[in-house]
């Protein structure tokens, strides 16, 4: 009776679930994959329209461009184009992206002449041990020339080669026709070849699209940054991991910094995102800023002070956030300081210190844009 009643109640959930419609699973960090992305009818006369279908798998974000914007993981999509119109699908997870295209023929109409399309650009696998190979495959349409820079050099449209870096590398494919050019990147991680000392390295930021019409929209950034203790994003994104995707929405064109730092130093790459017919406002930022320690050496009685004196420099009228950092890992709070013009302004603090031996100070500046200065060191000698 017991196992009868057990049948009965499977039964009874695998119906529920069936009418309740499937459940997905995704597994976080994995590659997005594209199984299909067609276009029915391929071929209409002006006026007619076709559907679009598509179905993804592993992706954070499902986009599709001319129009058309964020989209489920599977479903379909009634256009009528005017023109012969190429459909740009592209998937999106915390690893990577894919892209895929169709492409709709309006007969009685020109074709389009445009930039060339990277359908799509992987590394299989993209993590490998020291030592180990990949495979890189791409597909491209539209092109009069197709590279892949690091060695690899002039390719055909669509193909695939093996390589065998020895450390992280980032590949980068570049396709061109007279119209223009599209690129796109892959990053194939190498355990084992152990860490740089040098400053972080910034593999890539990007932005799709970087040119957004119609006003306002959205784009999504892309980063991936190696060998980093921190990594920030200016206009108020804030603090991000080391790797990582975001919609950010945008009403006014603008220049996006990001900022990797770690011990050895500091690197930073910017990003400009248009909106069509939406001018850069005037951008307000820090130029420069030098650290200097008075004295740099003490030998002498102790307890004793050192100062310590930052030269901030900026490119305009506007409001500069800063603190100053210390070797020993604590720092001063928030402090503000405003310029009327562009020019320079000092800022000061002291570290009082009673024992033997060495350290610096330095100061970051928050705002308007992520910097560090450089570290002004000191030396104490208690006699």
């Amino acid at each position: 009776m017991k196992k009868l009643l057990s049948e009965l109640l499977l039964g009874l959930l695998l119906i529920v679930g069936g009418a309740c419609g499937p459940i997905t699973l995704s597994t976080p960090g994995q590659q997005p994959s594209i199984i299909s992305f067609n276009a029915e009818p391929s071929s209409i006369s002006a006026g007619e329209s076709s559907n679009l279908s598509w179905n993804v798998s592993g992706a954070t974000t499902v986009s599709i461009d001319q129009g058309i914007g964020n989209v489920a993981l599977t479903g379909t999509r009634s256009v009528a184009p005017s023109t012969t119109t190429v459909y740009t699908l592209t998937a999106f997870s915390s690893v990577g992206s894919i892209t895929a295209t169709t492409q709709v023929i309006v007969s009685g109409t020109p074709t389009s002449t445009g930039s060339p399309v990277i359908n799509s650009f992987v590394a299989n696998p993209s993590s490998i041990s020291l030592g180990g190979s990949t495979s890189l495959s791409w597909s491209v349409s539209d092109a009069t020339s197709v590279t892949i820079d690091n060695g690899v050099g002039a390719v055909g449209s669509s193909g695939s080669t093996t390589v065998l870096p020895t450390t992280t590398t980032t590949y980068t494919l570049t396709a061109s026709n007279a119209a223009g050019n599209d690129t796109e990147i892959a990053l194939v991680t190498v355990s084992g070849a152990g860490s740089s000392v040098g400053p972080p390295v910034i593999n890539f930021f990007t932005a799709t699209p970087q040119v957004i019409s119609g006003g306002s929209g959205s784009t999504f950034l892309r980063w991936n940054v190696s060998n980093a203790t921190s990594v920030s994003i200016d206009n108020g994104v804030g603090s991000v991991d080391t790797h990582g995707t975001m919609l950010l929405t945008l009403s006014y064109s603008t220049n996006l910094t990001l900022t990797a730092y770690n011990s050895n130093g500091m690197v930073y790459q910017t990003l400009p995102i248009t909106i069509a017919g939406v001018p850069l406002p005037p951008t307000f930022a820090v130029t420069s800023v030098v650290a200097s320690s008075s004295p740099p050496s003490y030998s002498g009685p102790c307890p004793y002070q050192f100062n310590f004196y930052a030269t901030i420099t900026a490119n305009g009228a506007g409001t500069v956030t800063y603190q100053w950092e210390r070797s020993d890992g604590t720092s001063d709070l928030p402090q503000t300081i405003s310029f009327s013009s562009a020019g320079s302004q000092t800022v000061t603090t002291y570290w009082y210190l009673g024992a033997i031996g060495s350290g610096w100070e330095r100061v970051h500046i928050l705002s308007p844009n992520s910097t560090l200065s450089n570290q002004a060191f000191f030396v104490l000698n208690c006699l």
